[in-house]
């Protein structure tokens, strides 16, 4: 089949734009598979771009109400004529300096707190300074068996201590007792201008629109998007996924997950997504393989059409394969005129159709020159008998027979060159 005029022609031309296509299959799979991983990366920045707006919109509402509360404590404050500091007074096992406002201590004493969350809500506390230690002498933060939180500290290591310590109001995300609050701290001064202690407000963190955001940020099957603290602990997650599993996803120590981070430098937290490699490979890979299957589909289309009418309008042209064609053409110049051409039904225009009518015309030219070559081969022995009679006699009747046989060798000529005529024409 290969040593046929199809196999030679046709199938290597067809190859060539299987190859050209497929070649272009392949590369538009690359590009698909580009353009999921684009399109999971942007899907990913729109939902952390989301949860980030969220945080920024809900701190700008918790630093208005935090300001507004902390405006009114300190008006509270001024209006009694302003903080000094106290006797030593125990705050529930602690022995600190109490704050003295408009004449009444402020240890134990939860009047003010409570007048300024009545309001706003929230939390309030006065904090007494003790050396490098601010202790809670009044406050409505809550513990966890549901105590007043009255002589704990101001831990050391959070940012609100490190503003104050030098002077410097804080606003901004602080864990209280393993709370996240929204939260504000004011350096508490006496007449002298000598920083005596604190004063706090604040709000817990708590985002019900987050909540929502979250459970609808699944990035391709099993993907997330959660928040974690600066421990890397998770804050918030979606319901659908539990804190253990997300924790390990982060982490992610066997490197099978692709983790960003967002900082929140406001909040002290950190928006991560995270989803499996595995689920992009096969998302990217599902998509390669159908495009390739399309291109490979589609290259057979093409490649069949073109054989198909490579195949019906060359050999219609040709009218049978060329090396036949070929074969004919060398046993007829070699004087072989002895071949069976043989014609497809109502084949008059192709090649092999023209080839036959040669055939027939060498053939007929053949028989007319071999049937005129004996006829002149007998005239010219009739010819040469007449020539002889006349030289012995010299007579009229003589002459009279040679002429006639001259006439007869002309017209025998003459018919030898129509035939020959009619095969040119």
């Amino acid at each position: 089949m290969f040593k046929s005029f199809k196999g030679q022609v046709i199938f290597p031309v067809a190859a060539i734009v299987l190859v050209l296509i497929f070649g272009a299959a392949i590369g538009f799979s690359l590009w698909a598979v580009h353009h999921e991983e684009a399109a999971v990366q942007q899907e990913v920045d729109d939902k952390v771009s989301s949860i980030q707006g969220i945080f920024a919109t809900t701190a700008q509402l918790m630093r208005d109400r935090t300001q507004a509360s902390m405006s009114l404590l300190e008006e509270q404050i001024n209006a009694k004529g302003g903080a000094e500091r106290g006797p030593q007074v125990n705050v529930h096992g602690t022995t600190v300096a109490d704050l003295i406002v408009g004449g009444k201590g402020q240890a134990n004493n939860f009047d003010m707190v409570d007048y300024v969350t009545r309001f706003n809500r929230g939390t309030a506390t006065l904090f007494s300074k003790d050396g490098q230690r601010f202790v809670r002498i009044a406050t409505n933060v809550k513990q966890a068996d549901g105590s007043r939180a009255v002589g704990t500290e101001l831990g050391t290591t959070t940012k609100a201590y490190d503003a104050v310590t030098h002077g410097q109001a804080y606003y901004g995300v602080v864990d209280i007792l393993g709370n996240a609050y929204f939260t504000g701290y004011q350096p508490l001064s006496n007449r002298a201008g000598d920083v005596i202690g604190l004063t706090y407000v604040g709000y817990k963190a708590e985002l019900p629109v987050l909540s929502t955001a979250l459970d609808g940020s699944h990035l391709l099957k099993t993907g997330f998007v959660a928040v974690v603290d600066d421990k890397d602990t998770v804050r918030y997650q979606p319901s659908w996924i539990k804190p253990e599993a997300a924790s390990a996803a982060i982490a992610n120590t066997d490197g099978s997950w692709v983790v960003s981070r967002l900082p929140l430098s406001d909040w002290g937290l950190t928006i991560v997504s995270a989803y499996p490699k595995a689920e992009m490979q096969n998302a990217s890979r599902r998509i390669g393989y159908w495009v390739v299957l399309a291109g490979v589909v589609i290259a057979l289309i093409v490649a069949l059409v073109l054989f198909v009418m490579l195949d019906r309008q060359v050999m219609k042209l040709l009218g049978g394969e060329p090396s036949a064609a070929a074969t004919y053409m060398k046993r007829m110049s070699d004087g072989d005129l002895a071949v069976n051409i043989v014609l497809s039904a109502n084949d008059k225009t192709s090649l092999m159709a023209s080839l036959k009518v040669m055939e027939l015309k060498l053939k007929n030219l053949v028989t007319a020159v071999r049937g005129g070559a004996a006829e002149v081969g007998a005239q010219a022995k009739k010819f040469e008998a007449a020539a002889s009679n006349f030289q012995r006699t010299r007579d009229e009747t003589s002459a009279q027979d040679l002429l006639w046989q001259a006439k007869a060798m002309t017209g025998t000529l003459a018919i030898l060159e129509k035939s020959v005529d009619r095969f040119k024409t």
